[in-house]
């Protein structure tokens, strides 16, 4: 077993097993709410976004990050994975705006992982928020980052460009998503637009 496929398994154990007390608090702050009177509402109301945003991301994660799917992923599924992780950054208060494109009944497996990958990547080169755009292209993704700044670390787009060893979890994720991209049958490279970035995973010619 080789060790991105020994990690994929790691990660998916870990979403696994937290989602459950996750999903228990969501359910807990709930049952709290339905009691009524003598409830502290807002500190309420912070138990419940901040259990429902674990959960979200979670979900995301464990899609993102652990085995690939067998057969086709839904890009409707996609979407909605893609729509609670942006939702869940609002309760640290980052807002990212989704603009999705991607026209596709479904995508392969790890074409679809490379997604979610590339939309982790996109909201880190957003630090301040901003407007993520989806589309797919050849069957491959394409993922755009627009705001203030919009840049990537330099380790990390050493890890993502030319595959230099990843020496930290942010790193280690962007060997995946180039990782992925192989797979794909694809190469993987960022471009600078106006006002931001693009990561585009194109089939090797």
């Amino acid at each position: 077993m080789d060790a991105v496929t020994l990690a994929e398994l790691l990660c998916a154990r870990l979403c696994h097993d937290m989602s459950g007390p996750v999903g228990a608090a969501a359910a807990g702050a709930e049952l709290i709410a339905d009691m009524g009177d003598g409830v502290d509402a807002e500190t309420l109301a912070l138990v419940s976004a901040s259990a429902g945003a674990g959960s979200a991301r979670l979900k995301f994660f464990r899609a993102a990050l652990g085995p690939a799917a067998s057969g086709t992923v839904a890009i409707a599924a996609l979407r909605e994975q893609v729509d609670g992780y942006l939702s869940s950054l609002a309760s640290s208060g980052l807002r990212v705006e989704l603009d999705w494109r991607a026209g596709p009944a479904g995508l392969g497996g790890d074409a679809a992982r490379l997604m979610l990958n590339l939309i982790v990547l996109a909201k880190d080169a957003l630090p301040r928020g901003g407007r993520i755009v989806v589309a797919v292209e050849d069957g491959l993704p394409r993922v755009e980052a627009y705001g203030e700044p919009a840049a990537l670390s330099g380790d990390v787009a050493a890890v993502l460009e030319q595959g230099a060893a990843p020496g930290s979890p942010r790193e280690a994720q962007a060997y995946l998503a180039r990782t992925l991209a192989h797979r794909t049958g694809g190469g993987l490279r960022t471009e600078v637009r106006s006002g931001g970035l693009a990561f585009l995973a194109a089939p090797q010619k």
